[in-house]
């Protein structure tokens, strides 16, 4: 059985070089890229795709996303892995979203050169590197806002499977 997860590489790993590096490290932990994309994404794809964050931080939060999203690009990644946990997997690999307190080994704890207190001084988003959704739930929602209409036909029955 496989399971999926999302992860976006955000603008700072691609301005640092590191998408190789990053997707290098899924790979060595049994990853398999099931489909990449790139895009640099419109307002309306960003407020939509943090809003659950503007709702609870927001309009400083949705002005520094807007800064720091929008019109950059960004390369969102279909991932599966053999057994159930892709996502608390991918999650763990990735490290807490402050770098600062991220663990070594982790992309973040390794890769990561900021902090959100620095970012919070600046009035800025964190860079941070990568977004990984945490949930099925969000793996699709993300999925039907950063690929096309035929990407969700393809692996929503997948990372849903009917009961």
């Amino acid at each position: 059985m496989k399971s999926y997860a999302l992860i976006i590489l955000k603008p700072d790993a691609l301005a640092e070089q590191l998408v190789e590096p990053i997707i290098k490290r899924f790979i060595e932990h049994d990853y398999q890229i099931e489909m990449i994309g790139f895009k640099c994404p419109d307002e309306g794809l960003i407020l939509t795709h943090y809003g659950h964050v503007v709702e609870k931080l927001g309009d400083p939060f949705k002005k520094m996303a807007i800064a720091a999203f929008v019109g950059k690009p960004m390369i969102p990644i279909i991932l599966s892995q053999t057994g159930p946990d892709a996502i608390a997997n991918s999650r763990q690999l990735t490290g807490a979203t402050d770098p600062a307190k991220a663990l070594k080994g982790t992309i973040r704890g390794d890769l990561g050169t900021d902090s959100m207190e620095k970012a919070d001084r600046d009035g800025r988003c964190c860079f941070n590197l990568i977004h990984c959704s945490d949930s099925n739930e969000a793996v699709l929602t993300e999925m039907k806002l950063w690929f096309d209409p035929e990407t969700d036909a393809v692996f929503a029955p997948l990372i849903y499977p009917a009961e």
